[in-house]
């Protein structure tokens, strides 16, 4: 399990940050979690969900391209 910060998802999805908490405030997008005082992240598991839902496609064939880009 790992905890991806604002950029790391912004990267991920391609879409800037004020569009995120947009998205999130409307329910569109999966809520942070508080990691620390002031700092909020979000599983990379629901990110991945969340992309195989638009895309049309299991999470796990999303997850399982993502880890052979960086892997």
């Amino acid at each position: 399990m790992k905890a991806l910060n604002i950029n790391q998802v912004a990267d991920k999805v391609s879409l800037g940050k004020s569009t995120i908490y947009r998205m999130v405030a409307k329910g569109q997008f999966p809520k942070p979690f508080p990691l620390a005082p002031n700092r909020s992240a979000w599983l990379e598991e629901d990110i991945n969900k969340w992309l195989a839902a638009r895309a049309g496609r299991p999470s796990s064939q999303i997850s399982s391209t993502a880890a052979a880009a960086h892997g």
